[in-house]
């Protein structure tokens, strides 16, 4: 009788087979070595990959006599077996063994009993997930404490730990301010006998800059608009425009454009979206075609610029290192791989209506909203406006030449590269940290300067896009939550 071959394991799960002759496959799997008739092999299909609390697991194995198989488990104390039925009842090495003793067929064949076949896995803990929302920023002339909140989809308890404690601390749930800068919390959920340990880490910024957070509700409508405004009292614009639309130069009318040029509001001006779908029957081959979709979001208090000299009254950057907002693009956008470029508009002019402009590129990581935060060392000036002292950079050939720090994941896995890129500027960035410092930010720009002109839906999409969506060629950037430098 052939035998099968373990490999040599020190765990327990080595052990409880060494114990069970049959696990092993020992004298002929169910005991029938000494058994006549054909022999015969069971395949038994790898049963891992579940977790704790995800239920019971059909276990999958047949003879090739076709006579039935039966189960056993090697190490109740992690797995238990009801016949076909596998459940995990503990973290570790489950030993599931597949037997058949052998017998006669309907055609009359008498086989000898199986080797028995074991398979070994190890029974992972079920995830879990924390969900924790703080607020973006606190001001200390407000408040000098927080109460924090987090859940955990086991329902088992959340404690809180800060790695700043120069800017903030925590006693039980309550955050302390201590400073100013960014107060990054964590929130554990250390895990039982069931769930596996899961963090979550947030950063709540203690007395930054805000350039805005929220919009005026009701807002929203077709076409380009600069009647909207923060609830700071910025003056925002939103311009979604495609040449195709025959919509004027860089102004997309409600009429001209039609529903393809729109922006919303959520209800409670939280979050605004400014939107182009152009529909691939605006498109010609051969002809000449341009396209852009930017927001613009003045500093609180502010309408414009000074057209005769330099503006006041925007934000003055001090300790400040990071500008940090959420942003999201649709889909499609996402998929045809289309950057935004952010400018941040200084009080610096040349006196003729000129004011000196830093950029920076930025690349979505994923679709849907994301939380970002552009170091304010990558920004470059990009119009100088003719100022003397001032290093500039390229727009087209130096910042939108900057590659994705993330071109494969949303993880990033090509700083390096995206570094390198950056220092083939360098002076440039280092002339906008000087401005920084002696000029006020007025405006925030997000600008796609490439549009989706490439992808459309998937009709395995969930929801199912309508057959108008089939048609489109959609670029959607929203803007949610606070806008903060910090």
């Amino acid at each position: 009788m052939r035998q099968p071959t373990f490999p040599l394991r020190l765990s327990a799960a080595a052990l409880a087979c060494a114990a069970l002759l049959a696990a092993c496959g020992g004298g002929g799997g169910g005991g029938g070595g000494g058994s006549e008739g054909r022999l015969q092999v069971i395949n038994f299909k790898y049963p891992g990959g579940a977790a704790l609390l995800n239920g019971p697991v059909s276990l999958k194995a047949t003879a090739s006599s076709g006579l039935p198989v039966m189960f056993r488990t090697g190490t109740p104390s992690t797995c238990t077996v009801a016949g076909d039925q596998l459940t995990l009842v503990g973290a570790g090495e489950c030993l599931v063994v597949a037997s058949q003793g052998g017998g006669t067929t309907a055609d009359g064949v008498q086989w000898a009993a199986a080797d028995d076949t074991s398979q070994l896995f190890v029974v992972l803990k079920h995830p879990q997930m924390v969900t924790f929302t703080p607020p973006d920023y606190v001001l200390s002339a407000t408040t000098s404490s927080v109460e924090l909140s987090a859940t955990a989809d086991s329902g088992l308890p959340v404690t809180f730990a800060t790695s700043t404690p120069e800017v903030c601390s925590i006693t039980g749930t309550t955050l302390q301010l201590k400073g100013k800068g960014s107060c990054a919390v964590v929130a554990t959920q250390a895990g039982d006998g069931n769930y596996s340990a899961q963090t979550t880490q947030r950063f709540i910024a203690v007395d930054p800059l805000i350039v805005a957070d929220g919009f005026t509700p009701g807002t929203g409508g077709r076409g380009s608009s600069n009647s909207m405004s923060t609830k700071q009292g910025g003056a925002v614009a939103a311009n979604p425009w495609g040449s195709p639309l025959g919509a004027g130069w860089e102004w997309c009318d409600a009429n001209a454009g039609g529903d393809w040029c729109y922006r919303t509001v959520s209800a409670d001006g939280s979050s605004m979206t400014s939107a182009l779908d152009i529909p691939d029957s605006k498109y010609s081959p051969g002809g000449w075609q341009y396209s852009f979709n930017r927001i613009d979001i003045f500093a609180p208090g502010l309408s414009g610029f000074n057209g005769s000299g330099d503006t006041t009254g925007g934000l003055q950057v001090t300790t400040e290192k990071t500008l940090v907002f959420t942003l999201g693009v649709n889909k499609t956008l996402f998929m045809s791989g289309k950057p935004i470029v952010v400018h941040l508009d200084l009080g610096k002019s040349n006196g003729s209506g000129c004011n000196v402009r830093l950029s920076a590129h930025l690349w979505p990581a994923a679709a849907g909203s994301v939380s970002y935060g552009i170091p304010l060392g990558d920004f470059a000036v990009t119009d100088s406006c003719g100022i003397s002292g001032i290093t500039q950079a390229s727009l087209d050939n130096d910042v939108r030449k900057v590659p994705s720090p993330w071109p494969s994941t949303s993880s990033p896995n090509a700083l390096a590269q995206y570094q390198a890129a950056l220092d083939t500027f360098k002076d440039a960035r280092t002339s906008a940290t000087d401005l920084l410092k002696t000029s006020q930010i007025i405006r925030t720009r997000f600008w796609m300067m490439d549009v989706n002109v490439d992808t459309k839906p998937n009709t395995a999409d969930v929801p199912p896009p309508t057959p108008e969506e089939l048609t489109l060629f959609s670029s959607r950037v929203t803007i949610s939550g606070a806008i903060t430098i910090q």
